[in-house]
């Protein structure tokens, strides 16, 4: 099965405890993360992220991030990462 999961405008600190939550519940083979409405992407709310596909990864299973907004695909160029790279934790050094 399939999950998708919409990405609020701004994920800052504030985010993160409900951001890691709902990624946490998820147990689904297959999950697709929405990044078109983002607008900020702050470092805490980045490594929620980057936890959940490695974890999931070590568990077989698969992630993507899709419709990254222009914004959201510059703030993760800051930090290294394209949309691709983001959900390939095999492709981080």
């Amino acid at each position: 099965m399939t999950t998708h999961v919409q990405l609020h405008d701004r994920l800052d600190y504030q985010s993160v405890a409900p951001l890691m939550a709902e990624l946490t519940a998820i147990a689904d083979d297959i999950l697709v993360i929405d990044a078109g409405n983002v607008r900020h992407l702050g470092t805490l709310p980045l490594q929620v992220l980057l936890s959940a596909v490695r974890t999931r990864a070590a568990q077989g299973k698969i992630t993507r991030l899709a419709h990254a907004s222009d914004n959201c695909i510059d703030m993760l160029g800051l930090f290294g990462f394209t949309p691709e790279t983001l959900t390939q934790p095999e492709a981080w050094t």
